[in-house]
């Protein structure tokens, strides 16, 4: 009896030890599973939201709070093209999620450079 108790108890603890280690490592590095969803969707979805992609900029491991990682990206206006926005997409439930702040608008001077 105290054989099959030991067997038992061992199976206990490496199941705990198990378990508690791929809580560590989702918690500390996390993962990457939506961000293949999200570049493929992403660059399809844009356009209908008005915005140009300027460039992508990479992505985020996920862990607690945004799940599978999130994808980067520096687009634009489409009817405007000196508003621009760094913006990070997670996938949520199905849908894509976009989370930006306030624009970024461009403001340049032309200078012109009298060189004899």
């Amino acid at each position: 009896m105290s054989f099959i108790y030991n067997n038992i108890s061992r199976l206990i603890l490496s199941l705990l030890a198990v378990m508690f280690l791929w809580f560590v490592y989702y918690s500390i590095v996390g993962t990457n599973g939506n961000i293949k969803e999200i570049t493929k969707r992403a660059p399809i979805e844009m356009p209908e939201r008005g915005w140009e992609i300027m460039r992508y900029e990479g992505y985020q491991y996920g862990n607690f709070g945004k799940h599978g990682g999130r994808a980067w990206y520096h687009v634009r206006n489409i009817d405007n093209h000196s508003i621009q926005y760094r913006i990070q997409v997670t996938l949520w439930g199905g849908k894509l999620e976009y989370w930006y702040g306030k624009p970024e608008t461009l403001n340049r001077l032309n200078i012109i450079h009298n060189y004899k």
